[in-house]
């Protein structure tokens, strides 16, 4: 019956590894000389079907007759059941006995001068109507010590999943998620290493290491700012709990001591402590899947990636989803750890409904929603409604830690450098890169920032007279000699090389993060830089040109100035520029037939991050729209009557009807009184203030633009300016999937010119 507990390959393993683990820390922290490692063999591919077998061995400290006999007796245990990873008894022989029918283990300790064995032959077991099997007994080293598990006869199931030539992958994929705490090292190289922790295990598979799977997140010295406070990109988790007592053989826990568990009638009550502990931080990339908690157990990851706090329990008991808000894409990551909270045997879940899952929810995640969007009256002050607030949108640049390539942000150059991270590049361990990109991203938006004017020489003014005689270096009036005449000869002028031409241009240029990749160009496959210049001419034989470009060594390297008219006046990102004035050059050296635009298209669609479509507008929108609502929420309270009377009756059936769609039970009416309804507005609302009580939105208040200083004439030149990009917005929100290409990026640069309008928090 056991055999038929549904555990797939990697479960079962995983119960053997953590018997192995429990040993192996302990053993570690008893001879601190030890080199802890654990070594599976899993039939390949090939030789699946000829007699397999599977092992898991360790090197720890072995085991006794008498301790053997204890570890494989089913349903008893010898280890405490809130102080190790595994359990023996029956973890054990669920997850050997759904392996295969026959299990042999192998151990001994150092000093001891044969091993203890023990066979466990399912069948023969039932033939004999006994569960009593004999130790055996073999000669070894006095130095050799630890346990070996092997089990062959494998069933049918396991036997046809090893057949198949990505099983070994996948269940190393499996265990380095698993046992990633286990298996990392806190003082490794990657950023955030001595936050997230880690035991520093070893884990093989057929000779193999498992690697962990390491979060890729930011460095907790990176922050953003937000409501004046600096916030974190990674924060720790430590919440203390008052001690309880746990009864060491089935688990439940007591407020108050007790000398026998009502449970199991086991008088085996300890007092132990608890503890929430962990750590939450900001991924440096966004996406659709890779993102959410791991919620651990002694070091184990019981779910990975849990995105159930991200919903909100309503007062009815409905659960809503708050998190992602733009794209569908998330960043927020953590490892939270439940040493006290009860899982099912499988260990694939913790137990939601019981007391210390829904108080760890409470502390980290918090009741209230997660942004103060429900009319319900109390803030939302966790760790994570903290994080999602300070990092809710995926908008490129410093602000919320973005990369982007001056024009949009670069998920999918992200991700790719996320994958290098993941292959240990040490290029892509810290968080450099992520960071240079999203600085460069504002570089090349906003120019570089203007330079300091040079201090001023007192004695310019001398020179400029033909006075320089009369300086502080000059000694009265005595003439030059004739060596000092030679010494202040000019040196001839050497003609600037080709690489010292391009070495001046990157001094003052700016890198497009997301160029810096392979591309395919015909049968070719270069390198491709495209940077963007200020401050520095671009010339070719001598003559001015907007753009410069340089091929060597399978490397193109194409340089912009940033002032280029179709950059400066008609809009253009430096990438199409770039493109467009380097495509016959490409042609020629890579042999490329056909028009310029489908070279030039051919490379762009490489660059996925740069394409242009309804649902980026789409999310651009809503998330200025979300942007707007949640500053005109400060701002409303103020006066709300008079926020109240300057929307049309359009826009206050607009928004009731948007704030009944999120709560249905909303106080409206205290809504209205209270400028709680400013949370709700459309962009036809916002559109409204500006049209009807500009002096309620402009002058630093939601927007910076200036409007009691000016004239009247230019009041409502500015009201007409601002009013027109809304009127965008609305277009953006409303009619963004029907609209062509060029509309959609007219619109983009629409949102871009938005933005820079609202005024910063």
């Amino acid at each position: 019956m056991i055999a038929e507990v549904d555990l797939q390959l990697h479960q079962c393993l995983g119960e053997l590894i953590d018997n192995a683990l429990d040993e192996l820390v302990e053993a570690s922290a008893e001879d601190q000389t030890l080199e802890p490692r654990i070594d599976i063999s899993l039939p390949t591919a090939s030789n699946a079907a000829r007699s397999p077998q599977i092992s898991v061995s360790d090197n720890g400290r072995g085991m006794s007759p008498e301790q053997l006999q204890e570890a494989l007796s089913a349903g008893t245990s010898g280890k405490q059941r809130f102080g190790s990873l595994g359990l023996f008894g029956m973890g054990f022989n669920i997850a050997t006995a759904r392996l295969g029918t026959l299990t042999e283990v192998r151990t001994g300790r150092q000093g001891d001068d044969q091993w203890v064995i023990a066979t466990i032959d399912l069948p023969a077991m039932q033939r004999k109507s006994t569960y009593q099997v004999p130790l055996r007994y073999e000669d070894k080293a006095s130095e050799e010590h630890g346990t070996l598990v092997t089990v062959s006869k494998l069933r049918e199931d396991m036997v046809s999943r090893l057949k198949s030539k990505r099983a070994i992958k996948e269940t190393m994929g499996h265990l380095g998620r698993i046992y990633t705490y286990m298996l990392r090292d806190a003082k490794g190289g990657h950023s955030g290493a001595e936050l997230m922790g880690g035991a520093n295990q070893r884990v093989y598979v057929n000779k193999r290491a498992v690697r962990p799977h390491i979060p890729c997140i930011w460095d907790p010295s990176r922050s953003v700012t937000y409501k004046g406070g600096e916030v974190q990109a990674a924060t720790e988790i430590d919440v203390q709990l008052t001690n309880a007592y746990a009864c060491m053989n089935c688990g439940r826990w007591y407020n108050s001591a007790h000398e026998k568990c009502i449970e199991c009638e086991s008088t085996l009550i300890e007092e132990r402590e608890r503890q929430i502990r962990g750590w939450l931080g900001i991924q440096r990339y966004a996406d659709k899947s890779d993102f959410g908690l791991t919620f651990l157990r002694h070091g184990r990851a019981i779910t990975y990636q849990d995105k159930s706090l991200f919903h909100w329990e309503t007062p009815d008991g409905e659960f809503e989803l708050e998190y992602p808000i733009e794209l569908g894409m998330g960043r927020i990551v953590g490892e939270i750890h439940l040493d006290h909270a009860p899982v099912n045997v499988r260990k694939t879940s913790f137990d939601n409904s019981s007391q210390e899952w829904r108080f760890m929810v409470e502390k980290v995640r918090g009741l209230e929603p997660l942004r103060p969007k429900r009319l319900i009256g109390s803030e939302n002050t966790s760790p994570m409604s903290r994080f999602f607030n300070a990092y809710r949108e995926n908008k490129p640049g410093l602000r919320y830690l973005i990369p982007g390539n001056g024009t949009m942000a670069t998920h999918e150059a992200a991700k790719l450098w996320g994958v290098k991270f993941r292959n240990e590049d040490p290029e892509y361990l810290t968080d450099t890169r992520w960071y240079q990109a999203a600085a460069d991203h504002d570089r090349i938006k906003n120019g570089p920032p203007p330079e300091s004017p040079a201090a001023s020489d007192d004695e310019d003014w001398l020179d400029g007279e033909g006075l320089s005689h009369l300086g502080k270096g000059a000694e009265g009036n005595t003439p030059a000699s004739d060596d000092e005449r030679k010494a202040d000869k000019p040196e001839p002028i050497k003609p600037e090389t080709e690489e010292q031409r391009f070495a001046r241009y990157a001094a003052a240029a700016t890198l497009l993060s997301d160029t810096d990749r392979e591309v395919r160009i015909g049968n070719a496959q270069p390198v491709l830089r495209v940077y963007v210049t200020s401050g520095v001419e671009l010339t070719k034989d001598g003559r001015k040109q907007p753009y410069a470009i340089r091929i060597v060594g399978g490397e193109i390297e194409v340089f912009v100035d940033r002032s280029a008219t179709l950059i400066a006046r008609y809009g253009w990102s430096p990438m199409n520029v770039a493109l467009m004035c380097a495509a016959r050059q490409l042609q020629s050296v890579y042999s490329v037939d056909g028009p310029i635009d489908q070279l030039v298209t051919s490379i762009l669609e490489q660059f996925p991050d740069r394409r242009v479509d309804s649902a980026s507008v789409r999310a651009r929108a809503d998330s200025l729209l979300n942007d707007m609502r949640e500053r005109l929420a400060d701002l409303a309270p103020r006066d709300a009557k008079t926020y109240w009377s300057a929307l049309s009756g359009e826009s206050c059936r607009a928004a009731e009807a948007n704030a009944i769609s999120i709560a249905p039970d909303v106080d409206w009416v205290g809504a209205v009184q209270s400028g709680e309804f400013a949370r709700y507005l459309s962009a036809q609302g916002i559109h409204d203030l500006v049209i009807n009580g500009p002096e309620l939105v402009m002058d630093g208040t939601l927007f910076r633009t200036t409007y009691k200083a000016f004239s009247e004439s230019t009041r409502a030149d500015q009201v007409a300016r601002v009013g027109a990009l809304l009127a965008d917005l609305r277009r953006m929100v409303a009619e963004s999937s029907s609209l062509q290409p060029l509309e959609l990026s007219r619109l983009l640069l629409t949102a871009d010119l938005l933005d820079a309008e609202i005024a910063s928090s």
